[in-house]
Parts: structure tokens; C-alpha cells; sequence
């Protein structure tokens, strides 16, 4: 295994259980309905959406909630589960190279930049402000510091399994990381760290009036959330380079876009 797409494609033990899975999507989903409230209106691209098992209480607040994964068995899945819901559409990669510029309402990306390198996120954040309407936003969660230490997220992790009812599988779970591919893996494929100025320089580089979040969305609270509003259109020339020559398609054949969402 050399990727993190090919890590997502198959069973793994980041989620130990149907518990530990649903509580997390409630989490999340709890925190990314106050940008998306029932009743809206929006046009939505969640990009790396995992499972997203909160997806149809999203839609309540969208007029089309995208959703998009690098890993093919992600989607599948979503497609089976999802196939009903009329204002749920799930993209591949074709599908996301045709989004028209200018047509999205909000963009989230919840624990994806950790597993891309800088100038592949610095061309994903170019091409997420040529999707977004000029008023739109852009939020990028789940955004890991400098110096974290793992023993930190196993803390987090032990802290939420205790709190929802599954610490004995939580605590055997980390112990089927400890002795998997996994750890190998983060140190092969990269798992990138941002402080916060860096991340919002990036941001502002991109088009966008970049700020920090009070609160991070999901269950890591020990990690960092922020949130660009498009600021102004990129330079005619540039913008085109974009559109031609780093179409989604091509970015996903790089970024390794999976993550424990």
C-alpha cells in the first residue's frame, strides 16, 4: 500500500465499531450545520466527504449538497446508500472537473489537507475559489499544527470513545493501528502540519480573506478550523492555467486524498 486513497479503499481500523463511526459523523454533522442551517438554500461541495453519514440532514439546508472522494469504494457506497435523495449528487472525478465556475454556495474540506503536499493544496485552493460564487466561502477543518504529537490524537480519540460508550474497542482498535501499516504509511505518504499563519497566508495567496474559527469541526478539538471568503477573481491568466492545466482529475491522480473524517 503506497497511498492513502488505497489506504481508504479497504477495511481499516480508524473507526472501530458502527458506534464509534456514528458518533463521529454526529459530531461533524452537528458542527457543519451551523454554516449549513435547515431551510437554506446553498449549493454545497463537501470535498473528501468520507462516509458522510450526515448527508441527508445537510441537504435540508442546500439546494444540491455535492459530494466528493478520491477512493472508489467511498463512492459506491455513497451512491447505494444515497442513490434516493434527489438533492444529493456524488461526483468522481469527471464529474468534478465539469462543475461550473462561479455555481457553489460553500466548500467544505474536513480533514483532507494533511494528506496532500503544499503545492498541491496551494493549486486545490485555487481551484476551489474559481468554483465558489463571489460571495462564497470556503472552510478547511480538521487542520493539524506543528510539533502535534500522535499521543495527542490518541488522547482525543480515548477522551471521545469514553464519552460515547466504546473505550474497550477504541483501546483495542489503537492497538491494531499500533501493529498495522498505518504509522509506516504516515511517514511514507506525508501527513502535512500547518500553523495558523501559514494556512491563512495560503489562503489570502489563493483569493480569499482567510480567518481562524473559534472551535475546530468534529470531534478533534485539539485541532484547527478555518474559514475564506472569496475575496476577488485570480488574474484572467492564471485562473486559465488553472482551468487547463490542473483540472481535479489531474490533482486527484497526486493528492492522496483520504483521511479519517
Amino acid at each position: 500500500m503506497t497511498s492513502w486513497i488505497d489506504f481508504w479503499d479497504r477495511p481499516n481500523a480508524i473507526y472501530v465499531n458502527q458506534r464509534n463511526l456514528d458518533a463521529h459523523f454526529e459530531c461533524l454533522t452537528r458542527d457543519i450545520q451551523r454554516f449549513v442551517p435547515a431551510g437554506g438554500r446553498k449549493a454545497v461541495l463537501d470535498f473528501g466527504c468520507g462516509e458522510a453519514l450526515g448527508a441527508e440532514r445537510l441537504a435540508e439546508g442546500c439546494s444540491t449538497l455535492y459530494l466528493y472522494d478520491a477512493a472508489p469504494a467511498v463512492r459506491k457506497r455513497l451512491r447505494k446508500r444515497l442513490a434516493h435523495d434527489g438533492r444529493i449528487i456524488v461526483l468522481d472525478d469527471q464529474d468534478l472537473r465539469r462543475l461550473d465556475a462561479g455555481t457553489i454556495d460553500l466548500i467544505l474540506v474536513v480533514s483532507v489537507i494533511q494528506y496532500m503536499a503544499k503545492d498541491e493544496l496551494v493549486s486545490l485552493l485555487r481551484f476551489w475559489h474559481r468554483l465558489l460564487k463571489p460571495a462564497g466561502e470556503l472552510i478547511v477543518a480538521d487542520v493539524i499544527e506543528p510539533e502535534t504529537s500522535m499521543l495527542l490524537d490518541v488522547a482525543s480519540q480515548l477522551r471521545f470513545a469514553w464519552s460515547h460508550g466504546f473505550l474497550l474497542p477504541a483501546l483495542a482498535g489503537i492497538a491494531r493501528m499500533f501493529f498495522s501499516d498505518y504509522r509506516e504509511l504516515r511517514r511514507k505518504a506525508g501527513f502535512a502540519m500547518y500553523p495558523a499563519g501559514e494556512i491563512i497566508g495560503l489562503l489570502r495567496g489563493a483569493g480569499f480573506d482567510g480567518a481562524g474559527l473559534p472551535a475546530n469541526l468534529g470531534p478533534g478539538r485539539h485541532r484547527r478550523a478555518y474559514k475564506g471568503r472569496k475575496a476577488s477573481a485570480l488574474p484572467l491568466a492564471e485562473d486559465r492555467a488553472i482551468a487547463m492545466d490542473q483540472s481535479p482529475a489531474s490533482l486527484s491522480a497526486k493528492v492522496q486524498l483520504r483521511l479519517p473524517r
